[in-house]
Parts: C-alpha cells; structure tokens; sequence
C-alpha cells in the first residue's frame, strides 16, 4: 500500500483535516522532487487535497487546488501513452469548481446581508 493508497483510505473515512495535512505535505515535497510522484499520483493528490479544502468551507482555496488539477489532468493525457477517457474527471472537477464559486457566492451574500 503507497501513500496515496492510505491518503484516499483517509478520505474514505472522512478525515478531512488529516487528509489536507498530509496531502499539503505530499505536494510539497512532490514540487522540490518532480520524480517522487508520477503524473497520475499528483493528479489524485490535488483532487484529494481540494476536496479536503472544500469540506473546510474555503472555497477560493479550493477552487484554486481543483483548477491545479485540471491542468494537471491535461498534461497526465498529453504524456500517456494509454489514452484513456478523461472527460468525466474533467467535468466532474469543473463541477466542483462551479460548486466553489457558489460557495463564495452564498458567503458573500450571507456576509452582506449579516
């Protein structure tokens, strides 16, 4: 079992806050050492990382985090050599950035009319 394995076994069981540590850890050090994660493993760390935040409530952070991920997801299907469908993770994200900006939305009216 690798670390991402335990990373979504810690999402699995709701342990957001657990999951955003160590996924903000995992990033890092995947940035200082480009070849510690491949292209598919980072992809899984940002979605993982962003649902995290999500859960948090921060929703431009979240937004942010996810948006990471598309752009990561496009170059995981310009570098693979096995094409595979890609379009339901992509819209899925796009789904949960939309979900974000509502967010940001429903905080900004709350905030305006408290």
């Amino acid at each position: 079992m690798n670390v991402i394995d335990h990373v979504r076994d810690m999402a699995a069981a709701g342990l957001h806050s657990n999951v955003r540590i160590l996924s903000s850890l995992l990033l890092t050090m995947s940035n200082n050492n480009p070849e510690l994660f491949s292209p598919a493993q980072k992809y899984q760390l940002l979605v993982y990382h962003a649902d995290a935040i999500f859960h948090d409530k921060e929703y431009r952070n979240a937004a942010c985090k996810y948006s990471m991920a598309l752009q990561q997801k496009k170059v995981l299907s310009k570098t693979s050599k096995v094409r595979t469908s890609t379009g339901g993770a992509a819209s899925n994200l796009q789904a949960q950035v939309a979900a974000c900006t509502h967010g940001i939305n429903m905080k900004a009216e709350q905030n305006c009319t408290s």
